[in-house]
């Protein structure tokens, strides 16, 4: 199976996605010859994985789809004459809460990041960007006169070089940058792998809930939907993939409409900043305490 997996990640086929994905399979399939693979293998890795991690069904469904996708390619390139994966039924995935940052847990976040991190969590939040793609954007990809990027790579066809409008903020960010690497984000000049302790410690540190940094993907679907964008607007801006959905009327979505997204975007966080900011004054003031001696009503005057 090495060899098999080793061939398809060298192939133009592979993604990012597939290399990740393949380096947890390979830990238990590499020993393993193609002809003893079957469905009741793909089940022993499924209860070997969850003994080895804590991780949920719908993890290992990721990783039995990447690796039946690897024998279907093979299948394609005439080095096997069957898929021995082939209608793999996969376990039913529990649907989970996705968890969103709230306009005020944003901005304690954001006070709580390292100084090179802060930009990324706020690129990221307003362009609902996977984090492989934020930390592989390029400058090249950045058109600041038009205030717009098209995303340099992508782990879907969908995802790859859409078309991202700016927010003011990301404007603002990017215009105060200075390009001194190919990559817009970097860390002392190099280039940045992972994210997840930057991630951790900042999210310690703000006070807020436990989230992921995925969630500011889902944070930004959220909040364009909250602000009245239609679905196929934010799939094109988010390049969900759709599978066999060649024609689906979210890739022909124009610039226009994105723009027009992003700007409803901003109206809608404005209010809810404000909201917010009104909601705190409220508070304070009904924390107030009244001077000894003072009245909450007026007295009616004695005749």
């Amino acid at each position: 199976m090495a060899e098999l997996v080793g061939r398809f990640i060298a192939s133009d086929s592979a993604t990012a996605y597939h290399v990740g994905r393949s380096k947890e399979l390979l830990k238990f399939w590499a020993e393993v010859k193609v002809k003893n693979v079957n469905k009741g293998l793909a089940e022993e890795y499924r209860n070997w994985r969850h003994r080895q991690k804590c991780i949920s069904d719908a993890t290992i469904n990721r990783d039995l789809s990447v690796l039946r996708h690897t024998f279907n390619w093979a299948l394609d390139n005439s080095l096997l004459g069957v898929n021995p994966l082939n209608r793999l039924r996969l376990v039913r995935e529990r649907r989970t809460k996705k968890t969103i940052l709230a306009a005020d847990e944003e901005e304690l976040l954001l006070c709580a990041c390292a100084p090179h991190f802060a930009p990324i969590v706020a690129f990221t939040v307003d362009t609902g960007m996977r984090r492989g793609e934020v930390l592989k954007q390029q400058w090249s990809d950045i058109d600041l006169k038009r205030k717009l990027l098209f995303v340099t790579s992508s782990k879907t066809p969908e995802g790859e070089s859409r078309e991202i409008p700016f927010t003011n903020r990301v404007s603002s960010l990017l215009s105060h940058m200075n390009p001194s690497h190919s990559l817009v984000f970097t860390f002392r000049g190099e280039a940045i792998r992972n994210v997840k302790r930057a991630w951790k410690s900042a999210v310690r540190r703000s006070g807020i809930r436990p989230l992921r940094f995925h969630d500011l993907r889902h944070t930004f679907n959220t909040r364009l939907m909250e602000a009245g964008v239609i679905q196929d607007i934010r799939k094109a801006l988010m390049g969900h993939s759709t599978g066999d959905e060649v024609h689906a009327a979210y890739t022909h979505v124009e610039l226009p409409a994105k723009r027009e997204a992003i700007r409803k975007l901003e109206l809608w966080l404005a209010a809810q900043r404000q909201m917010g900011r009104e909601e705190i004054t409220q508070n304070q003031i009904g924390n107030v305490k009244q001077p000894e001696g003072s009245m909450d009503v007026e007295q009616t005057p004695t005749r």
